[in-house]
């Protein structure tokens, strides 16, 4: 095996753990506008409490997926309610803030999110959870408790395919 350079330097991975479900005051540090499909794309870190700092290392900078929320901006006045929440809560979270339409100018900001967990299907087949945003709030809100955790969010059962049999335990060649 070849000598790794500067291996006296390489930091062992630790345990992964998910971010836990619940309010948290976040930081936006990103924010990509997709004008064709008409949505912001804002990554966020966790601003305060013990898990501030949470994406700053290298995994968080080099997965922002992992880390973000999306907000449409399309003409629809459901859509356009939502987005609306959104501009409010952070002008609410961070005095002297006006929304002026430069989504630049949202990096940097306070808001308050609410995560929970929901199932997903990987390309294996196997059943998942991973973090979502369920909500925005103002920071207000999140430091006084002002929001609920969802439940886990999960998918339908999949069905047995046609003919399928279950076996008991009895049943078992093993």
């Amino acid at each position: 095996m070849k000598s790794i350079p500067d291996w006296e330097n390489v930091k062992p991975s630790a345990d992964f753990s998910a971010l836990p479900a619940g309010g948290y005051v976040a930081k936006i540090v990103a924010v990509t506008d997709n004008e064709k499909k008409e949505y912001l794309d804002i990554v966020f870190d966790i601003a305060e409490g013990p898990e501030a700092g949470r994406f700053s290392d290298d995994w968080g900078k080099e997965h922002p997926y992992a880390h973000h929320f999306i907000r449409s901006y399309k003409n629809d006045a459901k859509v356009l309610g939502m987005f609306k929440s959104f501009t409010n809560a952070v002008e609410e979270s961070n005095s002297g803030y006006s929304w002026t339409f430069k989504e630049q100018t949202l990096v940097g900001k306070l808001i308050g999110i609410v995560v929970g967990y929901e199932e997903y299907d990987n390309d294996r087949g196997e059943r998942k959870t991973r973090t979502y945003v369920k909500s925005l709030k103002t920071v207000q809100q999140i430091r006084e408790g002002d929001y609920t955790v969802p439940d886990l969010k999960r998918l339908p059962a999949v069905d047995a395919p046609e003919g399928f049999t279950p076996m008991s335990d009895d049943e078992l060649p093993f």
